[in-house]
């Protein structure tokens, strides 16, 4: 029997499974949730689809296509193997001159994406670059700061060939895509709920390549994706208290009808200009019947049938897994098809999905400044923080050695 996710991918062959997390951390995961399976069949059932998802050590003959990381999946992946990462950490502290919290949390945070590349490397290479591909997102601390972004991108990629540098979608992070794409650098542009934002980074995008033809820059095995944090721009936006402040009823089923719209012309809009680049959905839900939803996930059945890759987090594989009774499969020309019109009026009485879902709704400048940026932004800093803390937490532990063998670099 075929997974929903595997039932995904046949709808269209440009369609990508991607997992949003280590690949280090996919056995442990699969362990954890067949142990709660609610009886043998589904056991078996869920054991069967896992192994082909993702098969540790043999990437290239998995559904997964690619891996998303960021510095709480990052910060997540440490914290859930303290005991093992403490030891990489007191070894990163013997091997500086002068350990500090910077140098260290540059060291570990570097470590941790360059192994998850590792492990996707042989998709990489057996695919010539097009997928195996493993985003390494930069430090949310500096996303304001381009030169300092440049700076850490540049020794992202140097990790591993099949390194994706994943950059914010601010006003700076797209003049950092630009220049990264000039240089055949592969990117992932991240932290983004708006077709604004697709523009922008379509623009940076487009003036990397001219720059890259111009200059000889060989870009056959360059990749670039647009994050849509779909679930995010719903969740943790301001539509519910725009339409409360107008007295307009908006259901849960209506705030995925806008952040399916968002996807779906940017799907379009990607489609029609023929730019190299693909979107990838992530921050996917599962839809509550108990609130008046009908569907397993809109996410998915909506945008069934796109040339689109998909992100998934464990609890987002756990969930559809444990509810695939209730799935009657998918329409392979969903994504073509429209917000219903009484659903579509009533969104666009909205402010904030008016200015997202208009090309130029909005200027580079006000992207940190909306709302579901404002809460992602929020969340991401603070586990940063968390990891941080560890970081220090082990310098406490482990007094810097004497005949420590090379110097640090550092991201602060």
């Amino acid at each position: 029997m075929l997974s929903i996710l595997e039932q995904l991918q046949q709808t269209n062959p440009s369609a990508e499974i991607w997992w949003d997390s280590s690949p280090l951390d996919f056995p442990r995961w699969r362990a954890s949730f067949l142990e709660g399976a609610r009886d043998e069949t589904a056991r078996g059932r869920w054991a069967a689809q896992l192994d082909r998802f993702l098969i540790p050590g043999r990437p290239a003959g998995s559904l997964v296509r690619g891996v998303t990381t960021n510095p709480s999946l990052v910060a997540k992946s440490v914290l859930a193997a303290p005991d093992l990462w403490a030891a990489e950490i007191r070894e990163q502290i013997r091997c500086q001159r002068s350990p500090d919290i910077e140098g260290t949390f540059a060291l570990l945070y570097g470590e941790a994406v360059g192994r998850a590349a590792t492990a996707m490397l042989p998709l990489w290479e057996a695919t010539d670059g097009q997928y195996g591909w493993v985003s390494g997102q930069l430090d949310p601390r500096h996303m304001f700061d381009a030169e300092r972004m440049l700076d850490q991108a540049l020794r992202l990629a140097r990790r591993a060939p099949n390194l994706m540098v994943k950059v914010p979608g601010t006003l700076q992070g797209y003049d950092v895509v630009r220049q990264l794409v000039a240089r055949g650098i592969s990117v992932n542009s991240t932290l983004s709920y708006t077709v604004p934002q697709f523009v922008s980074c379509a623009r940076a995008v487009r003036e990397g390549l001219e720059q890259a033809r111009r200059e000889g820059t060989d870009t056959s095995r360059w990749r670039a994706v647009f994050t849509h944090m779909i679930g995010r721009f719903g969740s943790q936006g301001d539509l519910p208290a725009e339409a409360a402040t107008r007295g307009i009823e908006l259901s849960p089923t209506e705030v995925r009808w806008a952040e399916i719209a968002v996807a779906k012309r940017i799907h379009r809009m990607i489609q029609e200009d023929g730019l190299p680049v693909k979107m990838l959905l992530s921050s996917l839900e599962t839809d509550d019947p108990a609130r008046g939803m009908p569907s397993l996930s809109m996410h998915l059945e909506q945008s069934a049938g796109g040339a689109i890759a998909y992100t998934c987090k464990p609890q987002f594989i756990a969930d559809i897994m444990r509810r695939d009774g209730e799935f009657r499969g998918f329409d392979a020309h969903a994504i073509d098809g429209d917000v219903p019109p009484a659903v579509w009026e009533k969104l666009m009485r909205l402010p904030s999905f008016h200015r997202a879902i208009t090309p130029h709704g909005m200027a580079p400048e006000e992207f940190a400044s909306y709302g579901s940026f404002v809460s992602t932004y929020s969340e991401v800093i603070r586990n940063t923080r968390r990891l941080i803390d560890f970081v220090a937490h082990q310098l406490e532990l482990s007094p810097p050695r004497q005949d420590a063998l090379l110097v640090s670099g550092s991201i602060g």
